[in-house]
């Protein structure tokens, strides 16, 4: 298991009312510590006031809107990296529908929440432990994930794979090239080129490209593409939205470019996958 990525987010007093959200090729633990939400995921809408905890597997689009005037979260984005600790789709979706008209006094919730708390209020970038933070962190995780994974259980959902023998690979990454992937991440759907992002990172495009290719295993356009072709697969599989409605919503210009990119990939036709898939 791998941080990637850990955040506070204080939206008190911001006018708008969509606040984030997109799709990711990584884990994500979203903690609501402030206020109410609704989070649009997997086709369904979570009105959740904190506390509130929500799992998101990777490649799952979703958008955060703030429902209070007062609204703080935080988030972190972790990279498995072949461990199944973090519960799968079907426990994630189960557990995320719990976070809907709860009780948080309940004494199952009570210490899951409470884990999830802490870990937030103790994050300090300036922390003089910062050599050993992300491992303390890491642990604190575990114990959040196998506390959720006791939760589920005991509710009568099958049991959670165990924990694999976890494994990090630690490499110094550039700092602007992963900064550019998360914009990605975050900004799928919106209109973006090559040459831009290349330009948000500072980078020539030519060594831009040859720089992401190195850290994702694949040009920006094939990563934006990725993550489009994901979320598509997402909204194909768990909502009732037309095929065109669907390209438009996750940035293709053309539906007939989203098909044919779609059907390279899959083999069939974004409508066929559906049915094969639903």
């Amino acid at each position: 298991m791998y941080l990637r990525k850990i955040d506070k987010v204080d939206l008190s007093g911001v006018l708008s009312k969509e606040n984030g959200g997109g799709i990711h090729p990584y884990h994500e633990i979203l903690f609501i510590s402030d206020g109410v939400v609704a989070l649009q995921w997997m086709g369904q809408t979570y009105l959740s006031a904190a506390p509130a905890l929500f799992l998101l597997p990777p490649n799952t689009p979703h958008i955060l809107v703030k429902q209070s005037e007062v609204c703080r979260f935080g988030y972190i984005e972790l990279d498995m990296q072949g461990s199944t600790e973090f519960p799968n789709l079907v426990h994630a979706r189960s557990w995320n529908g719990k976070q809907s008209n709860k009780d948080p006094q309940l004494s199952a919730f009570v210490p899951i929440y409470q884990t999830a708390s802490r870990m937030w209020d103790s994050y300090d970038p300036q922390s003089p432990y910062q050599s050993i933070a992300e491992d303390l962190m890491l642990l604190d995780i575990r114990r959040l994930l196998l506390l959720i994974t006791c939760f589920l259980k005991a509710h009568g959902l099958p049991a959670i794979s165990p924990p694999s023998e976890a494994f990090r690979d630690i490499e110094d990454a550039n700092q602007r090239i992963q900064k550019i992937m998360r914009y990605m991440e975050s900004n799928y759907q919106n209109t973006m080129t090559v040459s831009l992002l290349a330009s948000q990172a500072y980078l020539d495009v030519s060594y831009f490209i040859r720089s992401f290719h190195k850290i994702a295993g694949r040009t920006p356009l094939q990563y934006l593409h990725d993550l489009r072709l994901n979320a598509a697969a997402c909204f194909l599989s768990t909502t009732q939205m037309p095929v065109q409605a669907i390209s438009d919503a996750v940035g293709f210009q053309s539906i007939h470019y989203f098909s044919r990119l779609f059907k390279q990939r899959y083999d069939v036709s974004p409508s066929l996958w559906r049915k094969q898939n639903t």
